[in-house]
Order: structure tokens, then sequence, then C-alpha cells
């Protein structure tokens, strides 16, 4: 099973240092006001479907990452 990011995802980065096996990379870093946005996308190749970034504990504020 396969994982993406979908467009409710606020940029936040939180995802980005949750993953276990650094399979959610940020795409760019843009300065907004007072805080850095991250778009972000699934290493396909790195992403071992563990699931740690759908599950409850994990909390994307979005839950903007879903099964593929």
């Amino acid at each position: 099973m396969a994982y993406v990011v979908t467009d409710d995802c606020l940029q936040c980065g939180y995802c980005i240092s949750r993953c276990p096996e650094g399979a959610i990379i940020a795409d760019a870093i843009i300065p907004f006001e007072r805080w850095e946005l991250q778009p972000v996308h699934i290493d396909p190749d790195k992403c071992t479907d563990c699931g740690v970034c759908v599950s409850e504990e994990y909390w994307c504020p979005t839950g903007a990452i879903v099964a593929a």
C-alpha cells in the first residue's frame, strides 16, 4: 500500500521528522511571515508502508496523508 500527501496539507513539516524511514521529503522551504512552509511528498522507494504517518499517535493536524 502506498501513501500520498493530499491538498489538505498545511505544509507545516511536522511529518518530516515523524517518519521512521525518512520517506517524507520536503520539496522546498518557503518563508512565510514567521513560519517556514514545507510542501512535502512521500518517496515510494523509502516508504516501507509501516503506517506511522496515518496512525492516531502520529497526528497530522489535517489528516493529509492517506492510503493511495
